[in-house]
């Protein structure tokens, strides 16, 4: 990979590519997984921690040497699964499937093959009656070995005592010098074969070229299940959605559209062009476009853009209009409230039918701290008014045009001027606003 990030957390579709394969496991029913990584991996520990029961192998042996490694204790006396942390493509039902038919055929051992010209690792040459003759490595084949194109995958199925016996006869006569975990099917006999119907899911990756051929592969899959489950995405070629993201029915993701982590978004909404929106939740009939979203809460049938970043702790109730160039970070927007255009609120709760004017900010940091500042309902924020926090603006207050907000301003009060004052006080029981 020519990276300091180990292979395993490169991530494709949004995870790294060994959670897909943990997730596939998970999702296939595997209750007990370990990882064999080594000890120079401390990231890896650290990603896994908690979730796998970590195996160390001290030397780099081979992927016999690997397996060797994990105690007896934990390879049971049931069935073992073997699958490689860098095929990201794996699906769950087909680890299924391979258990399934292992358990069918009463097999020692188990493997999954396909038909890839394409490939050059491990080649599966049959004998006369089909059945698994043996595995022959790439560096170790010979040339009339090198025409055959089936392929191990590295997906595998043993009885546990039988493997545990296997691993104790594994040699390092060959090329590699290193212990095989292929040749275990010298003493395992007979062997199932098990062709995958995806040749893509036996794909691994072991540089970048093939880290963006296995992202592509898998958003095309992404967005297929989402087309099917009736959502339209008007140019998949342009749209990158995570795995994990969730989308309702009848929204439309229109072309350079970004959704990625736990990002949720509801039906009928319609999403971008060219809008990035990562950890948020997006309610139904929303409208999103040109835009940036980061950690945020956005409301049922309110909209945004064309160009305006909503940064995390950002909440959005129903309703709501966030226009043009608008910037919130950490703020609260009520309900049929409007931010037009050109605003930035910062530490700021808005409430509900409140307007804020054109070029108008919340003035929430003075060099050390960062202050609060309360729009209380069916307040007015006059065109390019700065509020100085931490200021409150009363219920169905007003700020004239350019005022500078360094006090709190009353319910129903007018202010207006550098420092902005009072100059009109609304009678008690006329407020404005909802």
């Amino acid at each position: 990979m020519r990276s300091r990030t180990p292979k395993v957390l490169h991530p494709v579709a949004g995870r790294a590519m060994i959670d897909h394969v943990v997730a596939a496991c998970r999702e296939a029913g595997v209750d007990a997984l370990s990882v064999v990584i080594s000890p120079a991996q401390r990231a890896v520990a650290e990603h896994l921690a908690g979730r796998c029961e970590l195996v160390y192998q001290p030397e780099p042996d081979g992927t016999g040497g690997a397996l060797r490694q994990v105690p007896a204790a934990a390879l049971g006396s049931g069935d073992v699964l073997v699958l490689s942390g860098d095929a990201p493509l794996v699906r769950a039902a087909t680890v299924r499937r391979l258990l399934a038919e292992h358990r069918e055929a009463g097999a020692a051992a188990t493997l999954a093959v396909v038909q890839d010209p394409g490939r050059d690792d491990g080649r599966v040459i049959r004998a006369a009656d089909g059945s698994l003759d043996r595995i022959v490595e790439a560096r170790d084949a010979t040339p009339a070995e090198r025409q055959v194109t089936e392929f191990n995958v590295g997906l595998y199925c043993f009885d546990a005592p039988q493997l545990a016996e296997a691993l104790k006869r594994l040699t390092t006569d060959n090329e590699a010098r290193e212990q095989y975990l292929t040749q275990v099917f010298d003493f395992l006999r007979p062997a199932r074969l098990v062709t995958l119907n995806d040749p893509a899911e036996a794909a691994g990756v072991n540089d970048r070229v093939q880290l963006a051929a296995a992202e592509s592969h898998l958003r095309g899959r992404l967005l297929r299940a989402l087309m099917l489950g009736g959502v339209t995405v008007t140019d998949p070629a342009t749209t990158f959605v995570d795995a994990g993201v969730e989308v309702g029915q009848d929204t439309v993701l229109e072309p350079f559209t970004v959704l990625r982590g736990a990002t949720v978004v509801g039906a009928g909404c319609r999403i971008g062009p060219h809008t990035e929106i990562r950890d948020s939740r997006v309610g139904d009939g929303a409208r999103i476009e040109h835009s940036w979203l980061h950690g945020v809460e956005f409301g049922a049938g309110s909209d945004c853009g064309p160009y305006s970043k909503l940064r995390p702790g950002t909440r959005i109730a129903a309703g709501v209009h966030i226009g043009s160039f608008a910037e919130l970070t950490r703020t609260t927007v009520g309900s049929g409230s409007r931010v037009p255009h050109m605003s930035y609120l910062g530490d700021t709760t808005v409430g509900e039918g409140v307007n804020i004017g054109a070029g108008s900010i919340t003035a929430n940091y003075d060099g050390r701290h960062k202050h609060p500042t309360v729009i209380e309902d069916g307040a007015f924020v006059g065109v390019s008014s700065m509020l100085v926090g931490p200021v409150r603006l009363g219920r169905g207050s007003r700020t004239g045009a350019g005022s500078v907000v360094t006090r709190d301003v009353p319910d129903g009060a007018t202010v207006v001027g550098v420092p902005a004052r009072v100059i009109r006080r609304q009678p008690e029981g006329e407020l404005q606003g909802p």
